[in-house]
């Protein structure tokens, strides 16, 4: 009984299909819009109501002791709320909601001052 092997122009092109069926450039790419990252702070709410309560809670943590938050911090996040305050009030909600958001952030990740 005698064995042949496939020719040789046969093999390569059965490894080039395989690897092809195998590829994952065969499924559409989706791009992003322009502007869009991966890192962007997701919205769940858009609208002044939940404006006015991430302002209310930055307040609260902007309201406690002084030592509790370091100087830096505090000056960052007093920005980011007047900045979010400003965009909500002029209609630019998102914008606001994402001042807010991170100033929000800052304070809750806030490291111990020494």
């Amino acid at each position: 009984m005698r064995f042949s092997l496939p020719s040789l122009t046969v093999l390569p092109a059965f490894c080039l299909l395989g690897c092809l069926a195998a590829s994952p450039a065969l499924r559409p790419v989706q791009h992003q819009p322009p502007g869009y990252s991966d890192d962007a702070i997701p919205v769940t709410s858009e609208n002044a109501e939940y404006c006015g309560r991430l302002r209310k809670n930055v307040d609260t943590r902007l309201a406690a002791p002084p030592a509790a938050i370091p100087l830096g911090i505090m000056e960052d996040a007093r920005h980011l709320r007047a900045q979010g305050d400003l965009l909500c009030t002029q209609g630019h909600v998102r914008a606001g909601i994402e001042r807010l958001r991170r100033a929000l952030v800052l304070l809750k990740h806030a490291p111990e001052p020494r």
